[in-house]
């Protein structure tokens, strides 16, 4: 691809006017870049990707908003010319003293089931979910989970668990689909068909498309609200460490409660934002709020602490602020099966800097510094 043709590709993609197959072209190529070795001249690479980043939109550069996406245009410009290597990407991107020395592989499928005896059951990493129908236990794609006896599986209430760095899904007796994020947990029966309601319970993050069924209104309880519907697509935010409990509606309808009765009814688009005794309702962004369960890390106008609390738990690393850190938003995003490094190298291009060293019981930290 000619100089000029990578230019006008990389500004239409930063407008969002990409084809699919030219979005893919340049995504593709960005994350790819470091399994290619081609013999050319760092100094070279370096001149072409300041020129186009010079070339592109300035506003978003130095302004309090950076946007993630001229970062990677950036940074794909040299990809598409070239496919560079990896020293040769450092040397575009990175200050020498501030390179990461280490990297972080994403998160997986990773769970347990807890039963009521206190049995815990880790489940496999090949698989992305389970399926709970009564006494049987199984994966999504029918295979028998072993290690459970008869007398396990008729204990009625079990608790499904991802650890940092976990995701996995389950389908209840019902035919819900519960999607879990990483570090959360959702507390279920193996039946409903005794019970006037279907009841479940929920610690972090979690998407549901709930099973109609009108004589029994499925109930979603967390630590600070409780989540009312019949059938209908919603995600729960339940982190302690975000200082709300976030409800987005996706389609249906649905009553959310907090801890002292106050309620909103959600239409679709909508979210609550619970905190304290205040219940708010806002328009959501859906392809923010759900991209974890498409696959995706996104933000929008997201400042660094919030970004790393994501990083925390699908990385499962620890992290550590140090200086002062310019306060600064941040829109963009990159898919969840991409290494640390590749977000980290493109956050650099707002002044804050990173450095990936050994921390406590075998987990990595991420120190943030300016």
């Amino acid at each position: 691809m000619e100089t000029e043709e990578a230019k006008q590709l990389l500004i239409k993609y930063n407008a969002g006017e990409c084809t699919e197959a030219e979005k893919a072209l340049v995504e593709s190529s960005f994350l790819e870049y470091n399994e290619y070795e081609i013999d050319i001249l760092p100094e070279r690479i370096a001149e072409i990707g300041e020129q186009i980043y010079e070339e592109l939109p300035s506003n978003n550069k130095t302004g309090k908003s950076i946007n993630l996406w001229l970062g990677i245009a950036a940074i794909a410009a040299i990809t598409l010319l070239t496919i560079g290597s990896w020293h040769i990407f450092d040397r575009f991107t990175l200050p020498t003293e501030r390179k990461i020395v280490q990297d972080v592989a994403p998160g997986g499928n990773k769970a347990t089931i807890t039963l009521a005896n206190g049995k815990t059951i880790n489940l496999s990493d090949t698989k992305s979910g389970v399926t709970i129908n009564g006494n049987n236990l199984r994966y999504l794609d029918g295979a028998v989970i072993s290690n459970v006896n008869e007398q396990d599986k008729s204990l009625v209430l079990q608790t499904l668990s991802t650890p940092k760095g976990g995701q996995y899904q389950i389908l209840l007796s019902d035919g819900t689909k519960v999607w879990l994020n990483a570090s959360s947990s959702v507390r279920y029966p193996i039946s409903f068909s005794e019970a006037k309601e279907r009841v479940v319970e929920v610690v972090g993050e979690a998407y549901f498309e709930v099973a109609p069924n009108k004589a029994k209104p499925f109930i979603v309880k967390t630590t600070t609200q409780t989540v009312e519907v019949l059938g209908t697509h919603f995600n729960i935010n339940n982190y302690k460490d975000e200082g709300s409990t976030v409800t987005t509606l996706v389609e249906g309808s649905v009553r959310v409660i907090n801890l002292s009765s106050h309620y909103a009814i959600l239409k679709p688009g909508q979210q609550s934002l619970i905190s304290g005794n205040n219940i708010n309702v806002q328009d959501a962004d859906i392809e923010t709020d759900l991209a974890w369960k498409n696959g995706r890390i996104e933000f929008k106008d997201a400042n660094i602490q919030s970004i790393m609390k994501q990083i925390s738990r699908w990385y499962d690393i620890e992290v550590e602020f140090k200086g002062e850190i310019p306060k600064r938003t941040f829109n963009g995003g990159i898919s969840r099966e991409s290494n640390l490094s590749v977000l980290l190298k493109i956050l650099e291009y707002s002044d804050i800097h990173f450095i990936i060293e050994q921390g406590q019981n075998s987990r990595k930290k991420l120190i943030v510094t300016s």
